[in-house]
């Protein structure tokens, strides 16, 4: 049989002998092994019936979504909407439930279903235990209004408390009202024998711009020597502005603002409240106390309200104001740029104030040394030396500015450069000297008898004169 396998053409042109080949023992090494047929059938998996999906795919997928983030099962999540249980679920689930509460098509198509719920998709399971719970949405409604209601009032609370009493303290301050009058006298006196002199008023919008009012004084303006002359004669009123709070940030309110917010509040409170009637009575017990405190502060909040749009009224009596062109946020931002900028000229004052008496130091010192006799002045220390001051005395004198020198000079180098510039130099004199000495020598001999001795002497005599 080995003879039928490698039979060929080959085997015919080669007649050799090929038993000493172990075909058995090749087939058992390199044999490939062969299948074993087996009459068994595999066993198929079975396929369980498919589940049945009633809601639009798109919100099925939001459903899912938000209920595999709670991480609890569908009885318990309806068990806890049931009972407003707010320690299972906090604010942010609430509003997750909230925006996949089913709507009247999905209520349909689950009324109509008639099978199991273990039949159903994962989505329209856990709408069949949601729409047991009765009133849902007004449960969550009623737990998202506990989370949210206390930051709302404690934001709202303060800022229109911070208002009040700020606009209040600047109409009622006896400090604010005396600076005022300081400022109309001194007006009144910079403008005496003009059009605006002998005023009875100014407007309030002078008070942002009394910074810009510069005198003959460099770097001194009508602030500057407002708040020298109270430093020095009226000290109390010099921090009047801390006693009006934090004007920068109050100024940014908007009372109008503070009058929607607190409108979509009580809209909202007035909305679940008129349905809290169909609750149970513990779900009714649970939020009574939270709403019965939200509608005290709307009424707290809606009197301090109106008392702002009050102060509005006596603002613009006050400064005698256009009522279209101003309002209580524009009256505060400009008493706050005034108190900004007061604050910033005392510190200003300050340190010109110890510039001055460095100065004054300084040419005190600098005039003892000129009355001492010379031989004195040497055992004194210098003066106290300020750079900038020098450097614009030495500007108004006409003093030429030199130019620094390079980095890494140093003085002995310069010295070694200077001595052997002026060596070269006196080389070059003494070189030119003996070559003019032996030009005069040459010329004055007499001429050269060969034609060689001529040639070199010319030579020689252009080499003299090149070298002068």
């Amino acid at each position: 049989w080995y003879q039928r396998r490698v039979r060929g053409e080959l085997y015919a042109l080669s007649p050799i002998d090929m038993k000493f080949i172990d075909f058995d023992n090749l087939e058992e090494l390199f044999a490939q092994p062969e299948k074993k047929i087996t009459e068994e059938k595999k066993e198929t998996k079975k396929k369980g019936p498919s589940l049945v999906a009633l809601l639009d795919p798109k919100k099925s997928l939001g459903v899912n979504l938000i209920t595999k983030n709670l991480r609890m099962p569908y009885p318990d999540i309806a068990a806890a909407i049931s009972t407003c249980n707010m320690d299972k679920l906090n604010n942010d689930q609430i509003n997750g439930l909230l925006k996949i509460i089913p709507e009247k098509p999905d209520l349909e198509a689950l009324g109509g279903y008639t099978g199991t719920v273990e039949q159903l998709a994962e989505a329209e399971r856990f709408y069949m235990h949601l729409i047991k719970v009765p009133e849902y949405g007004l449960k969550l409604d009623c737990m998202k209004f506990s989370y949210e209601f206390r930051p709302i009032a404690e934001l709202l609370g303060k800022r229109v408390d911070e208002m009040l009493k700020a606009g209040t303290s600047i109409l009622e301050s006896s400090d604010v009202q005396e600076l005022l009058h300081i400022l109309l006298v001194v007006g009144n006196f910079i403008n005496t024998g003009g059009y605006a002199g002998n005023a009875i008023g100014f407007k309030l919008a002078l008070l942002s711009k009394i910074h810009e009012i510069k005198s003959n004084k460099p770097r001194m303006t009508m602030m500057h020597v407002l708040v020298e002359s109270i430093e020095k004669n009226k000290p109390h009123l010099l921090h009047f502005y801390k006693k009006l709070g934090n004007l920068t940030e109050i100024s940014k309110l908007n009372n109008t603002e503070n009058e929607r917010e607190l409108n979509e509040l009580t809209k909202m409170i007035n909305n679940v409240k008129g349905r809290m009637q169909t609750l149970d009575a513990n779900s009714i017990a649970k939020f009574e106390g939270t709403f019965k405190e939200a509608t005290l502060f709307c009424e707290k909040t809606r009197k301090t309200i109106d008392e702002i749009n009050g102060l509005e009224a006596r603002y613009i009596k006050f400064f005698v104001l256009d009522k279209k062109n101003y309002s209580l946020q524009d009256c505060l931002k400009v008493v706050s740029v005034f108190c900004t900028k007061f604050e910033n000229a005392i510190g200003e004052n300050k340190k010109r104030k110890e510039q001055e008496a460095r100065l004054a130091k300084r040419k005190e010192e600098m005039a003892k040394r000129e009355t001492l006799p010379r031989a004195k002045r040497k055992g004194l220390p210098p003066p106290e030396e300020c750079v900038i001051d020098n450097l614009l005395d030495q500007i108004k004198g006409g003093l030429k500015l030199k130019k620094s020198n390079s980095v890494g000079v140093t003085d002995s180098k310069k010295i070694t450069r200077n001595e052997s510039i002026k060596k070269n130099n006196q080389e070059s004199t003494e070189k030119w000297r003996k070559s003019k000495i032996a030009l005069m020598l040459i010329n004055s001999g007499p001429p050269c008898s060969t034609p060689r001795l001529r040639k070199k002497q010319t030579e020689m005599l252009w080499k003299l004169q090149l070298s002068i």
